[in-house]
């Protein structure tokens, strides 16, 4: 189940790795930083710059494999999602649409 509280969107730990998501707002794009064993390792988004976060969350199953980690469950995909729209802003107008479609969807 897809979480409807803000704060579960946020680094997100998968097969002994976290992936941090970012913002950067000099740039208007978005990363996620692969860290390991407390240290960064990789950041998907380095070269090749995204300007919206589903384009990084579709793109980043190669990038996982790269550096051996299973590909995202569909629940693991929606909370990087919403972790990328946080670190944006998390009192933005696109994390609160995101966060208002995930309630809608539970309420049916």
């Amino acid at each position: 189940m897809i979480s409807t509280d803000a704060t579960q969107y946020g680094p997100l730990t998968i097969d002994a790795a976290e992936l941090r998501p970012i913002f950067d707002p000099q740039l208007r794009t978005f990363s996620v930083q692969l860290w390991k064993n407390g240290e960064p390792t990789a950041i998907h988004g380095l070269t090749t710059p995204y300007r919206y976060a589903d384009e990084a969350v579709e793109e980043i199953v190669p990038f996982l494999a790269e550096h051996s980690i299973r590909p995202l469950t569909t629940p693991e995909m929606y909370r990087l999602y919403g972790a990328l729209l946080r670190a944006k802003n998390p009192d933005g107008p696109d994390f609160q649409l995101f966060l208002m479609q995930i309630k809608e969807a539970h309420s049916n």
